[in-house]
């Protein structure tokens, strides 16, 4: 898993999917999720992967 959250001491990823001290790596699948979604996740996945997509192109990473 790749826990999102604010905190690199407990989390993988910020809260725009970017690794926390690897700049430009981003990661836009169920692994950022800090708990289970629960059944049929695929709505929430791809509206966090949506909202990414236009992070990254609205700042040129």
């Amino acid at each position: 898993t790749c826990r999102m959250g604010r905190d690199p001491a407990s989390s993988v990823v910020g809260p725009w999917g970017e690794a926390h001290g690897v700049r430009g790596l981003y990661i836009a699948d169920a692994s950022i999720f800090p708990s289970c979604l629960g059944v049929n996740p695929q709505i929430s996945i791809m509206a966090f992967a949506t909202r990414t997509a236009f992070h990254i192109l609205g700042h040129g990473a």
